[in-house]
């Protein structure tokens, strides 16, 4: 075997430093880390050309998107598609079409042939699963309803990758008529269909029966039988003519039915992750510079445009689904952007000959800034609808008369009688629906309050007094008569939310009582500056629960129970 040289290890060296360094900025700077893996490949392309062959490189990248392909289809749960179907299937699928056709259309008025434009439109349609789910996890919200919605609609966008790429594969830069185009697409579509049709009574059947037995035998087995799995699903897959990377993503949605899926995307994450970094950097080697500087104008509008008009589709979507405005705003900015999907898509297509350099380098640099935009969108977005809604309000103010009194505020009323110190629930999720239930069982009045239309909906054929508003707005708040109630339950789980509820609750009565729930230290110390009478944190909560339940497993006293419980609060200062 031949040795490699010290100064080839010097080269890797250098290549893996340098998109390193990059990725310490961009989570500094709060964004993806793979948009610092994509300018370490700018720097490496331009700075560092030559550095390592191409061809080594290549082969490590396409194998780290084929693990990154096999982990998206293990992340895949079909299930939590079809709960939410009518938000997820309905709206998820008018969002791809809607955004297909106009960013068709978009790119044509760029310059783009009718072909170019279509594949454009397929590459760009979708959102990032990657940054998305990982934001909505570092917030906490994938259990609420919108982080809900938003991570199903992703799983449908990471399905609809199946026919997308099928048609990625069949189409190149050779002239064909608009009839050969369509029968390939036909084609996919129908090739797409068979696919999952298989994939889902495989999965169902055999697959989770071997990895049963295997794991059964030995783990050291099992984490070898994950490689030979992905291998033998795309060596099948490419006999049948499916496409290789189709063919990773069957083989981790094969084996998202085990028992042992966790398991194995625990043993495959490292890998796929080092592998997929080195893709990363791979495009990003592509970019040159002085091109991108030339091309900087048209790139800045076209991105634009582009973010604007995905937005614009989701906002107008949800909001035709009755979401509250602030919901159907919040929805457009978890998914206004290009999922990483799109590199692969676009260097297939680059690779084909459909874009020359100066296209592809447009197109990519587009995406790239929509993936930069996120982070920084989505964790403003509270500040962001704020300015909106002030904006409408100073120039168009028959918007905002609109969207508070006709779209976020139902009117219809829900008691004729005055009421008189009863409770006001604002948000009626999961803590919210539990406070208005133990008030039910004791016969104390109360209305709740909820921004979600179908909750209010559900709830509202229950017999339960809930209003379908924003808890933000005072005119809401008075029209619940809180200038009469005894208390108000916070159970919205945004700060921002928390904040202007007790600041309108404060301003409408001065002696009602402010019970708010809270997720951090900073989050208690700011609603009690404000004049939260009492401040909730769940989770603190739940841990008093268990120390209450080892005490007692420890045959300890009630009243040393008790006495030790009231410490503990004294030391967190909860009150």
């Amino acid at each position: 075997m031949a040795e490699v040289s010290g100064a080839q290890f010097f080269n890797y060296f250098i290549f893996l430093l340098v998109p390193f360094f990059f990725g310490l900025i961009a989570k500094r700077f709060k964004l993806s880390p793979i948009v610092g893996y994509l300018f370490g490949g700018i720097i490496l392309g331009n700075v560092f050309k030559g550095l390592v062959s191409v061809e080594t490189v290549s082969q490590f990248a396409h194998f780290g998107i084929i693990l990154l392909l096999f982990s998206v289809g293990l992340d895949l749960n079909m299930t939590q598609m079809f709960v939410l179907k009518k938000f997820v299937i309905i709206g998820g699928l008018l969002q791809i079409l809607l955004s297909l056709g106009s960013i068709t259309v978009l790119s044509g008025l760029f310059g783009f042939n009718t072909i170019q434009s279509f594949l454009i439109g397929i590459a760009l349609t979708t959102s990032s699963t990657t940054i998305v789910a990982k934001i909505i996890q570092e917030k906490r919200e994938e259990n609420s309803f919108l982080g809900e919605v938003a991570l199903g609609i992703l799983m449908l966008q990471d399905l609809a990758f199946i026919p997308f790429i099928i048609i990625f594969t069949y189409l190149n830069g050779e002239s064909t008529t608009g009839f050969e185009v369509f029968r390939r697409i036909a084609i996919s579509v129908a090739e797409a269909t068979l696919i999952l049709v298989t994939m889902y009574y495989v999965g169902k059947r055999i697959v989770p029966f071997a990895f049963n037995k295997i794991a059964g035998v030995s783990r050291e087995l099992l984490n070898l039988f994950i490689l030979v799995f992905i291998f033998a699903v795309i060596a099948l897959s490419s006999t049948f003519g499916v496409p290789v990377l189709i063919g990773a993503f069957i083989a981790g949605v094969l084996v998202s039915q085990t028992l042992e899926h966790h398991h194995v995307f625990a043993q495959i994450r490292p890998l796929r992750d080092v592998m997929a970094i080195v893709y990363f950097v791979y495009i990003g080697t592509h970019v040159q510079v002085p091109q991108v500087l030339f091309l900087l104008p048209k790139v800045l509008l076209f991105g634009s445009l582009l973010v604007a008009i995905k937005g614009l589709i989701l906002l107008l979507i949800f909001m035709y689904f009755r979401f509250s405005s602030r919901m159907a705003f919040s929805m457009a900015l978890f998914l206004f952007q290009v999922s990483e999907n799109a590199f692969i898509l676009l260097s297939m297509a680059f690779s084909n000959k459909i874009f020359n350099s100066d296209e592809y380098l447009l197109i990519l640099s587009s995406v790239l800034m929509s993936l930069i935009l996120t982070p920084y969108l989505i964790h403003r977005r509270e500040s962001l609808y704020l300015v909106i809604r002030s904006f409408f309000k100073k120039k168009m103010p028959f918007v905002d008369v609109f969207i508070q009194k006709r779209h976020d505020f139902n009117e219809a009323p829900i008691e004729e009688m005055k009421l008189k110190n009863h409770i006001v629930i604002c948000g009626y999720g999961r803590i919210g629906e539990q406070v208005g239930s133990a008030l039910a069982l004791a016969n104390i009045p109360y209305i709740a309050i909820d921004y979600n239309f179908q909750t209010v909906q559900k709830h509202k054929k229950e017999g339960i007094s809930i209003i379908y508003g924003d808890p933000n707005d005072a005119d809401v708040l008075r029209y619940a008569q809180l200038e009469n109630a005894a208390a108000i339950v916070i159970a919205v789980p945004l700060r921002h939310d928390q904040e202007a509820i007790i600041m309108n609750a404060k301003k409408l009565s001065t002696t009602v009582l402010v019970i708010s729930r809270v997720h951090t230290e900073g989050d208690r110390e700011r609603m009690k500056d404000l004049g939260a009478h009492t401040i909730v944190l769940p989770e603190f909560e739940a841990s008093l629960m268990m120390i209450r339940r080892i005490f007692m497993h420890k045959k300890m006293s009630r009243e040393e129970i008790v006495k030790w419980i009231r410490h503990i609060k004294l030391v967190r200062g909860a009150s």
